[in-house]
């Protein structure tokens, strides 16, 4: 599985508050002289304390990065090979998710860093940490969670308005989807994060709830985690009406592997009620989830469903 999925496992524990408080310069010593400093809390229940609006920020989360450019684009200093945006092109490419060149990175001088919350990124953020660059810590999994982050991060970043006026805007463009498919029979949908071995998305993720957002239901709300891995013989017994899968860096946007022994006997690939999405696209808990919603309900219900908004 490609080296960005593990931003797929992420998820906010617990409700984070976000503060203005006085410190000394840097929460340094007293007698540096006090000034006002951003304080708020992470993921992994730190503190990330700035003595200003950060201005040279690096993420080594996708998601993220997708939502720091939306707040803010000018701060972004780097980026990873997984950040493919055009508008991100121009950026110096840090390698992957989990091995970021950390002495490169060091050399440019970020005065904050986003880094996941998850064990096996434990020893990046910690190396970036004794630098003394701070990092926050992000683990994103539910819509409600990417609207904590917004918030969290345009208090970093000195854009809180910008944050409020983006979470305002992505309820309004959910709600919409909505109300366009309102009254519409629900689809039975099968996701499929994964083909080999099948690994599909569990209750309450971002992707399970765009599924619902646009008048679908996902076959597998009653699995025990968020991502789990399921059986082909169980995606046949379930028998979705829609199957939506997700195509990594370098997959075919015709998944030959449909063809192959079981997938076969899933009526919704006989009748060819299957789509191809941009795993970059509909795996990223960031603002572009609506873009991810509004696909997903023209593929359930008719490309009519939505008279405007991007494809």
């Amino acid at each position: 599985m490609s080296e960005h999925m593990p931003f797929l496992r992420c998820a906010v524990r617990g409700l984070v508050v976000v503060s203005l408080v006085l410190c000394p310069v840097a929460c340094g010593s007293a007698d540096s002289g006090a000034v006002s400093a951003i304080v708020v809390a992470d993921d992994a229940g730190r503190t990330v304390a700035l003595a200003a609006p950060a201005r040279r920020v690096f993420s080594v989360i996708p998601s993220v990065t997708e939502t720091i450019a939306a707040l803010d684009p000018a701060v972004l200093i780097a980026r990873t090979r997984f950040d493919r945006q055009p508008e991100l092109a121009e950026l110096p490419a840090l390698g992957g998710t989990l091995n970021p060149n950390v002495e490169a990175l060091a050399r440019m001088r970020p005065d904050l860093v986003v880094a996941f919350v998850d064990v096996g990124q434990r020893s990046v953020a910690d190396r970036i940490e004794a630098l003394g660059i701070p990092v926050y810590r992000a683990d994103i999994e539910t819509i409600a969670d990417l609207r904590s982050h917004i918030h969290r991060l345009g208090t970093l970043l000195g854009r809180d308005e910008k944050a409020e006026a983006l979470v305002d805007s992505l309820d309004a463009d959910l709600d919409r989807v909505a109300a366009a498919v309102a009254g519409r029979p629900v689809v039975d949908v099968y996701y499929s994060v994964w083909h080999d071995p099948p690994q599909t998305t569990g209750p309450g993720t971002f992707i399970d709830e765009v599924i619902e957002r646009a008048g679908g239901r996902n076959v597998f709300d009653d699995a025990p985690t968020a991502w789990p891995q399921v059986s082909l013989e169980e995606i046949v017994h379930r028998q979705p009406r829609a199957v939506v899968i997700a195509r990594h860096e370098g997959g075919s946007v015709e998944a030959p592997w449909l063809r192959g022994v079981g997938w076969r006997d899933v009526r919704a690939i006989q009748e060819r009620r299957y789509l191809v999405v941009d795993g970059d696209l509909f795996n990223r808990p960031g603002p572009r989830v609506v873009e991810a919603a509004r696909r997903m309900a023209r593929f359930l219900h008719g490309s009519d469903i939505l008279k405007r908004g991007p494809e």
